[in-house]
């Protein structure tokens, strides 16, 4: 028997078992217990929910590719749960959506049939942070994502997840290192940015048609008003502290990965946010 799945059984077993009925965990006094905790239903988990671990590694190493190179990507960057439809959820990644049945079972929610006909596992924590746990056995391996409720006012999940995505990499004031631009740049969560001359807008990118540089380098696409798209590499130095901005050139357009890194055309140091 495929050892990922059965390692995803024991560990969806496992999870459960801590889900004590509510009335036993209160006399226990377990912290797992239900204190008041609400149990998964389309009401209490309406909304946008996003892949806040992924969010996290491109913390860490202020780089998309490098959150997937040394992590994974998740099924979806986001989920939005609606209560006009119950049966199913709605996924995002980088450039689709798709609706998924859904089947709930106290706190575990069952995406049916999510990947190759298998199945994908929800685990809502409703008396922790009211997170969700992504079980995903479809694979070689079982990845587990944490994923979180959005506040931001997005029009829909995927922008959710940009949002967060967007402040976890290039949150802070850049100042201008060397030529270039002159005046201090702040990129905002929603994708606009103040301060640079030629753009007010941009978009970092997650996966599909925009990796034009392949595996060199990150790409961040800015936009005028216009809305005139230019791409840019982007890094940061180990420190995460500086972050260069880096011509494309366009050497082979109509493929994938076509882009080849260029001369560096922007450089900031970056002052993080508090």
């Amino acid at each position: 028997m495929n050892k990922a799945f059965i390692f995803a059984n024991l560990l969806i077993f496992t999870l459960l078992s801590c889900k004590q009925d509510p009335k036993t965990a209160s006399q226990n006094g377990s912290p797992l217990g239900n204190q008041g905790g609400e149990q998964a239903n389309p009401m209490v988990l309406a909304g946008n929910w996003i892949a806040m671990d992924f969010c996290a590694r491109a913390n860490k190493y202020g780089s998309v590719l490098q959150a997937m190179n040394n992590g994974h990507v998740p099924y979806a960057y986001a989920i939005n749960f609606n209560p006009a439809k119950p049966d199913s959820a709605l996924c995002y990644n980088a450039f689709e959506f798709w609706m998924v049945p859904l089947r709930y079972k106290a706190d575990t929610l069952e995406l049916v049939g999510a990947r190759a006909g298998k199945s994908i596992y929800l685990i809502y924590h409703s008396n922790i942070n009211k997170e969700i746990t992504m079980i995903d056995p479809t694979g070689e391996r079982t990845h587990l994502d944490r994923f979180i409720k959005s506040k931001a006012e997005a029009p829909e999940a995927y922008s959710a997840f940009t949002t967060a995505l967007n402040h976890n990499i290039l949150n802070g004031t850049f100042t201008p290192i060397g030529k270039g631009t002159s005046a201090p740049v702040k990129f905002n969560a929603n994708g606009f940015m103040d301060g640079f001359k030629e753009f007010d807008r941009y978009v970092i990118c997650t996966g599909g048609d925009c990796l034009v540089a392949g595996q060199e380098t990150d790409v961040i696409t800015f936009y005028n008003k216009k809305f005139e798209p230019k791409y840019f590499g982007f890094r940061y130095n180990g420190q995460n502290d500086t972050l260069t901005l880096f011509n494309l050139m366009n050497s082979k357009p109509d493929i994938k990965g076509g882009y080849t890194v260029g001369t560096p055309a922007f450089k900031f140091a970056r002052k993080v946010s508090q």
